[in-house]
C-alpha cells in the first residue's frame, strides 16, 4: 500500500512538472521549404502568331496557336539556345490555361510576375 502511494506521488509530480511552461531560448530556426521559395515566371506572346509545340523542336507537332498578347505561365526552358530564322533563344515550356507545350523564346517576352505580364500584354494591344 505504501509502495502504491509512493508511485502515485511520483507519477503526480512528473505530471505536474511536465505541464509547466518552458522557456525557449533564441529564435526558432525553421528548415527551408521549397514551397516558400517557388517563383513563377510569366510570358507574353509578342508576335502575331506563335505555335505551341509538343517538344522543343521546330519540327514537333503543333498543339495550338497563340496570338499576340496572350499571357502564359513559363514552367521551364531548354539548357541550350537554338537559332531559328536568324533568331537565337531558348525553348520555353509553358502552361496556357492547362495546356502545356513548348514555344520558341524569341517570340515570347518573359517577365517575373503575372501582373507585369498582364501590363505588358495591355501595352501590345
Amino acid at each position: 500500500m505504501v509502495m502504491r502511494l509512493v508511485i502515485a506521488i511520483y507519477m503526480f509530480s512528473i505530471l505536474i512538472y511536465s505541464c509547466g511552461e518552458k522557456q525557449i531560448e533564441g529564435p526558432i530556426q525553421l528548415p527551408s521549404t521549397s514551397v516558400l521559395s517557388i517563383r513563377s515566371n510569366w510570358g507574353v506572346v509578342k508576335t502575331n502568331y506563335l505555335r505551341m509545340r509538343t517538344k522543343p523542336a521546330k519540327t514537333a507537332s503543333v498543339l495550338d496557336g497563340l496570338t499576340k498578347g496572350t499571357v502564359v505561365e513559363v514552367l521551364s526552358s531548354t539548357e541550350k539556345e537554338e537559332t531559328i530564322e536568324n533568331e537565337t533563344s531558348y525553348w520555353f515550356r509553358i502552361n496556357m490555361e492547362g495546356l502545356k507545350g513548348w514555344v520558341f523564346g524569341a517570340y515570347l517576352e518573359v517577365l517575373d510576375s503575372r501582373s507585369n505580364a498582364e501590363a505588358f500584354a495591355r501595352e501590345l494591344q
